[in-house]
């Protein structure tokens, strides 16, 4: 039944299928000859299959498919026979239907929505080329994503298309000539959903942008943003690229929460739980704003939620800590320049939630790192590559509270030592202390 639903919406626009034998073939945009029209379709609908159309009792195009488009046709206007059937097959049948075209105009009909809820809509291609400028419009495919800004450089760059939903285009606009950075923002904010890699807008080109896929990180069509180019046959395309990441790496420094699952955009990403005090390594993420959530590990519970703004090609940890019953996050960048010669870098973290402020100093008194409360951080610091001997003081005081021997740096090495568990905690709940090494 789904089959049937599916064909029977697309017979409007896949009239655009009537043109294997009638394509442009040149470089210049011809408008529709008397009696004629031009139409083209482009796939959008996710997860429905591809299709072959018959015109008049013969193939006109084969297999479709998400994400392709078949090119500006010529068609005769007048009523056309169309039957629809599975790609590759000539039966079954699932829809025949004698439709009536009129002429003199051009359009692009785009088949959108999952298979369930596939609909069509229909733009009118005004594409006359401008050979000082090029024309770009916007089309909104993606089903569960929100009404969007297009921006240009970052989330709070100006607008280029403002407060676009699923099924609307806009109108063309006219643009100068140079190498754009776009950011897709949801309508009115600055939060950026995803920013792309720098791509090239040429004076005289035609462009419809469409965004489609999808937003769930779990399926198999990822949220993308093609460029199809309206000029000649109106077959080229081109799509954004987002090579760029960030990297970032989640501890659990919660000493009485339980395992916990990591969800970015609401997609868990790790396989096993996250236990205390162990981390993950570096996982790259699409930059821009991310929805991160830390939930108890199998359920929906979450314990921790924020949108954090994550740069392309950055580093990042993000610690849970506190008490469950307190527990939130701290992000920090993660600065992983290579140490100097016979030097690592070591920073401090204390994160310990009931313990005091401390200093971390050699057996000695020397202070490495002084004074440093509860959620506090230092930077990362050069220090010579050897075994240290250290201890953790009341800040302040010689009064010893941890002893931390034989703890070896490499040179090259970037290491962050953080204070972990509670003072009156007992075995791996114990206050002590947890190395995690960057590189």
């Amino acid at each position: 039944m789904k089959s049937f639903k599916f064909l029977n919406l697309l017979t409007v626009f896949f009239l655009a299928f009537a043109i294997s034998a009638c394509s442009d073939d040149d470089d210049t945009i011809t408008t529709p000859a008397e009696g004629t029209t031009k139409l083209r379709v482009i796939h959008t609908s996710y997860d429905a299959p591809a299709v072959d159309i018959q015109v008049d009792n013969a193939v006109a195009i084969s297999g479709l498919a998400y994400g392709e488009t078949s090119g500006y046709a010529e068609l005769a206007s007048g009523s056309r026979n169309i039957k629809v059937t599975p790609a590759g097959a000539t039966t079954p049948v699932v829809i025949e239907a004698n439709v009536n075209l009129e002429d003199g105009k051009e359009y692009s009909v785009y088949a959108v929505g999952d298979l369930a809820n596939i609909t069509a809509i229909v733009s009118e291609d005004l594409r006359t080329a401008n050979a000082s400028k090029a024309k770009v419009r916007f089309i909104h495919t993606a089903p569960d994503a929100p009404a969007v800004d297009i921006r240009l450089n970052s989330g709070a760059g100006p607008v280029v298309f403002s407060n676009a939903a699923f099924k609307d285009f806009t109108d063309y606009i006219e643009v100068d000539e140079g190498t754009y950075t776009f950011v897709v923002t949801p309508t009115g904010a600055n939060a950026e959903v995803v920013v792309f890699d720098p791509i090239a807008i040429t004076n005289g080109n035609v462009y419809t942008v469409v965004a489609h896929g999808t937003l769930d990180a779990t399926d198999a069509f990822p949220f993308a943003v093609r460029a199809f180019v309206d000029n000649n046959a109106g077959d080229a395309f081109a799509d954004f690229t987002t090579d760029a990441r960030a990297n970032v790496k989640v501890a659990h420094a919660s000493p009485d929460a339980p395992g916990v699952d990591l969800l970015i955009d609401d997609a868990v990403i790790n396989a096993a739980p996250l236990e205390f005090p162990n981390n993950t390594d570096y996982l790259e993420v699409m930059p821009g704003t991310r929805n991160i959530k830390v939930n108890a590990s199998g359920t929906t519970t979450t314990v921790i939620e924020a949108d954090l703004v994550l740069a392309a090609n950055m580093n990042y940890s993000i610690f849970a800590v506190d008490f469950l019953a307190n527990i939130a996050p701290i992000v920090l960048e993660d600065d992983l320049t290579a140490p100097a010669a016979g030097k690592a870098h070591v920073r401090f973290l204390h994160l310990s939630p009931d313990a005091p402020a401390v200093d971390i100093t050699l057996t000695d008194g020397t202070v490495v790192f002084g004074n440093y409360s509860f959620k506090e951080a230092t930077d990362f610091t050069p220090l010579d590559a050897t075994t240290y001997d250290l201890q953790v003081r009341l800040a302040g005081t010689s009064t010893v509270v941890l002893d931390l021997p034989g703890i070896t740096l490499e040179a090259g090495k970037i290491y962050t030592v953080f204070a972990k568990g509670s003072v009156n905690g007992t075995a791996d709940k114990a206050l002590g202390a947890s190395i995690i090494v960057a590189n």
